[in-house]
């Protein structure tokens, strides 16, 4: 577990960075679409992510940490002859210490964004260390 300490903080420090990147990116495009159309009452979900452009956000930051899994897994697993419950628990350790960060950065905020942040979180950086972590290994076996 020791030899895990430096994989696993350097993971959630970059993931955390490109998370909190997005969300800026987010809360800009909020903002933009807030002054071309003021707000009417309720808005649904669908308006809220459109307003606040989560898919496009959601999808740069999942290929963002999956080139960054695709590099790094390589430079830190398999050409170090990490094993396959080392990945699994990167990727738990490395999801659930980011997810609980992002749970206290907001903890003024309601449940609800408390939720759908650390969902936006965990969720696109599981497929995507699952994806890097695969096609590093193809890379590394076809290489072997």
């Amino acid at each position: 577990m020791t030899h895990l300490l430096f994989p696993i903080g350097i993971g959630i420090i970059v993931s955390l960075a490109v998370f909190l990147f997005f969300e800026s990116h987010a809360i800009a495009a909020k903002r933009a679409n807030a002054k071309h159309a003021p707000e009417t009452g309720s808005i649904s979900l669908p308006e809220n992510l459109k307003r606040y452009d989560t898919d496009r956000n959601v999808l740069f930051y999942t290929l963002a940490m999956f080139a960054f899994t695709l590099f790094f897994s390589y430079a830190q697993f398999f050409s170090k002859g990490l094993t396959l419950v080392d990945v699994f628990l990167y990727i738990f350790l490395m999801t659930f210490v980011g997810s609980v960060i992002i749970l206290a950065l907001k903890i003024k905020r309601s449940i609800l964004v408390k939720v759908f942040a650390a969902f936006l979180y965990g969720a696109p950086l599981i497929g995507a260390s699952i994806f890097g972590f695969l096609f590093s290994y193809l890379f590394y076996a076809w290489l072997r």
